[in-house]
């Protein structure tokens, strides 16, 4: 089987999927992540100086990453555009920073670090980096948007008849 195909199979099964499913999921994540007094409970992981930091680029590089899929899996599989793109990542930024500020205010023994928003910044400003980059290779191209679309008017036709 070819990688068409399954790319093929593979959209008709997201279709089902709602298209912010993976951004809520990841952001709920994160949320228990960084808001929870201890979120590990009692596991002491031995981490290196700066560990948290990585953690933090990587939570919010993944969190922008879903979100920019959900964009594109809710413009029916078609490119972002650069503005698009920056929002999205802005967003994630935001996330990030907003966090931090929720963690000082909620006074559970978090609170903020302005490294920790400079990790959720560049992780964000990295994902959609690497989405432009690479973004592309997941849409639809033109004759596939209108065999898909073609696809769905046909199957909805036999649903009513």
């Amino acid at each position: 089987m070819d990688s068409k195909a399954n790319a093929t199979r593979l959209h008709k099964w997201m279709r089902k999927v709602p298209h912010w499913l993976c951004t809520v999921l990841c952001l709920m994540a994160i949320l228990y992540l960084t808001l929870m007094p201890d979120p590990l409970g009692d596991e002491d992981l031995p981490l290196f100086p700066g560990a948290d930091k990585i953690v933090h680029a990587l939570m919010f590089f993944g969190l922008t990453l879903c979100m920019l899929f959900d964009a594109m899996r809710a413009r029916g599989w078609r490119k972002l555009s650069l503005p698009a793109v920056s929002l999205i990542s802005l967003v994630g930024m935001g996330v990030g920073i907003g966090i931090e500020y929720l963690q000082d205010a909620m006074g559970l023994g978090r609170g903020k670090e302005f490294l920790d928003m400079v990790a959720d910044a560049f992780g964000a400003i990295a994902a959609g980096a690497l989405w432009l980059l690479i973004g592309g290779s997941l849409t639809l191209t033109e004759d596939e948007l209108k065999m898909r679309d073609g696809n769905l008017k046909g199957s909805a036709e036999i649903h009513e008849k």
